[in-house]
Formats: structure tokens, C-alpha cells, sequence
């Protein structure tokens, strides 16, 4: 006989649920009012963020169609016969506002057919919007046909197609936003001439 004297086990009892004291429901709630109003601003930044992102990529995808546009038609800066504007500027400057308008991007009455740009030096073309109803700034396409572009040591005269957008932001009021109320989103398009 082993003379160790016999311990019993105690039996735990083992509660699939915990049942929460008045005091730790309490503490829940605390933490929860606490945490709900940072994880919602955080949420709605993000939101805020990836609209500007996604716009952003609009814009590219404007001035790509834009340069894409004007390097294929004849190059006539000598010859401007759209109304004092050289007609592959327009139709470069007309692709923008028909890429965005597609996207459902508000293109603020900005027609290149029927607005005229302001010529820049060196055979560059800016066209300007009105203001636009979210920022109460206006947006601008700006078509540069002799740019100089030097690729593995060739130079060849490209076209820059540059769209610059004011982007209001949703939680622009907010004491802690670091961009402030409007922010301008800028995309530049290279491409080479073909004529």
C-alpha cells in the first residue's frame, strides 16, 4: 500500500460564457464611447483618401488619352487653323474633358471647341475652367507640343499633356487635417510626336 496520503482533484466547473459583472459592462461601454468617434474619423479619412486616389487615377488616365490624342494627329503649331488654336491641341485638350466626363468627373463647363486657351511661350496651350462647385477653384488642361525629350541619348520632340484638379476634401473642416480644406491633384502625360 503506498502510504502517500491520496490528494483529490478538485472539480473545476468550466462556463462557456463569462457572466460580466455589473462593473466590467460599464467599463465596455466607457471604452467603446471612447474608441467609436476615432475608428469613424478613421474610417471616413480612408473613404476621403481613396477618393482623392481614385481620381487621381482618372486624371492620369485623361492625360494619357490626351497626349495619345495630339501626338497622333498632324502637327500644326505653325499653322493654328481651330479658331487661332492649333486644331491637335484642341483635340488633344477635348479628349481630357471626354476621358473625365466618361468617368463621371465634373468637368465645370470647361468645352475645349468653344473656350479659347491661353497661349504660353514655346508653343504651350493652357485651358481653364470655371470654379467648380466642390472646391470654388477652377481645374486646368495644359498641352505643350515641341518639348525636347531625350531617351537613350536621341532627342525627340514629345507632347506634355498636364491636368492639374482641385480636390475638396470631405473632412476638410476637420481641426486635425493635415491637407487642409483642397487639395491640387496634378498628373503629366510625355509622349513623342509621330508627325
Amino acid at each position: 500500500m503506498d502510504p502517500r496520503p491520496k490528494i483529490r482533484a478538485k472539480k473545476f466547473r468550466m462556463h462557456s460564457s463569462r457572466r460580466l459583472t455589473h462593473r466590467e459592462k460599464g467599463a465596455e461601454l466607457l471604452e467603446l464611447a471612447l474608441a467609436l468617434p476615432f475608428l469613424l474619423l478613421m474610417l471616413l479619412g480612408l473613404l476621403d483618401f481613396g477618393g482623392a486616389w481614385v481620381l487621381k487615377d482618372q486624371l492620369t488616365g485623361a492625360a494619357r488619352d490626351g497626349a495619345r490624342t495630339a501626338v497622333a494627329d498632324f502637327n500644326d503649331t505653325t499653322n493654328p487653323q481651330c479658331s487661332g488654336t492649333p486644331c491637335s491641341v484642341q483635340a488633344a485638350a477635348s479628349a481630357v474633358v471626354a476621358s473625365l466626363s466618361n468617368a463621371n468627373v465634373d468637368i465645370c463647363g470647361l468645352t475645349p471647341s468653344s473656350t479659347s486657351p491661353a497661349a504660353g511661350p514655346a508653343f504651350t496651350w493652357t485651358y481653364t475652367s470655371n470654379a467648380c462647385a466642390g472646391s470654388n477653384l477652377p481645374w486646368s488642361i495644359e498641352v505643350e507640343r515641341a518639348v525636347p525629350e531625350t531617351v537613350n541619348g536621341t532627342t525627340a520632340l514629345s507632347t506634355r499633356v498636364t491636368v492639374s484638379y482641385p480636390y475638396a476634401w470631405n473632412l476638410g473642416n476637420v481641426p486635425v487635417n493635415p491637407f487642409g480644406n483642397t487639395i491640387t491633384l496634378n498628373s503629366l502625360e510625355i509622349m513623342p510626336n509621330l508627325n
